[in-house]
């Protein structure tokens, strides 16, 4: 089902408001100081889903007039969210991520000269920059060769977005695989402290780290191994919101 891209007709959107909505799934990820708390595998996998989510918003549209600026906005928030994705998943050191970010960032290059027609520059590092000027005055109809649901550089563009979301869940819970290891590990290594009355021997801190230990399972539980994860490309207990 497509996104409704606009509240009622007449009503103008603002690029913040389509962020927010790009980036509903990991709110986090969309400032500049709450994504220097996540890691990037975790940003990568955020910025990709908003990216579809944006493609969407972009197909949902009727390109006339009357959603001119909506329309625009919605392109500007593209390009923020866009970038994101290009920062960070450049930022990886995973070879996976660093060949589908080089290969979208080849796709957007074949595109430069129709981008730069509505005042989108594709700069050197490969994100993407409005020229305010031209890209406010720009035809309409120039955009919806660019953006729409039948756009081909959009299809593209969610390609690669998808195949970073999958990849960006593996490595994530890789991550996490690793983080719970090592919680095992510092657990069975923990000083044991006897009990004289009752003659038990008990761990000094079984009570906090089965707390934490559980706290981490309700978050996100763990049903698959590496070579689960490896070998299917994704696992079976990673959800991906569309």
């Amino acid at each position: 089902m497509a996104n409704t891209a606009y509240v009622g007709a007449g009503t103008t959107l603002g690029t913040s408001y389509y962020m927010r909505r790009f980036y509903a799934a990991n709110a986090d990820a969309r400032t500049t100081t709450s994504r220097s708390n996540l890691s990037n595998s975790t940003l990568t996998g955020a910025d990709s889903h908003a990216l579809r989510r944006a493609i969407r918003s972009l197909g949902s549209f009727t390109y006339d007039d009357d959603n001119e600026t909506n329309i625009k906005n919605n392109v500007s928030a593209f390009i923020s969210t866009y970038n994101n994705m290009i920062n960070s998943s450049g930022a990886s050191d995973d070879r996976t991520m660093k060949n589908t970010q080089k290969s979208l960032k080849n796709l957007t290059a074949e595109y430069e000269s129709q981008l730069d027609k509505i005042g989108i520059t594709v700069k050197d590092n490969g994100t993407l920059e409005s020229r305010s000027s031209l890209f406010s005055s720009a035809d309409i109809s120039k955009f919806e060769s660019l953006f729409s649901a039948d756009s081909e550089y959009m299809q593209r563009v969610n390609s690669y977005a998808r195949r970073l979301e999958n990849r960006s869940n593996i490595l994530t819970q890789i991550e996490y695989n690793d983080a719970l290891a090592k919680r095992n590990a510092n657990k069975q290594t923990s000083p044991s402290v006897s009990d004289s009355t009752t003659g038990k021997t008990d761990s000094a801190d079984t009570g906090s780290t089965a707390v934490n230990a559980l706290n981490i399972a309700s978050v996100t539980p763990v049903t698959a191994d590496l070579n689960t994860l490896l070998n299917t490309g994704i696992g079976s207990n990673v959800n991906v919101i569309l």
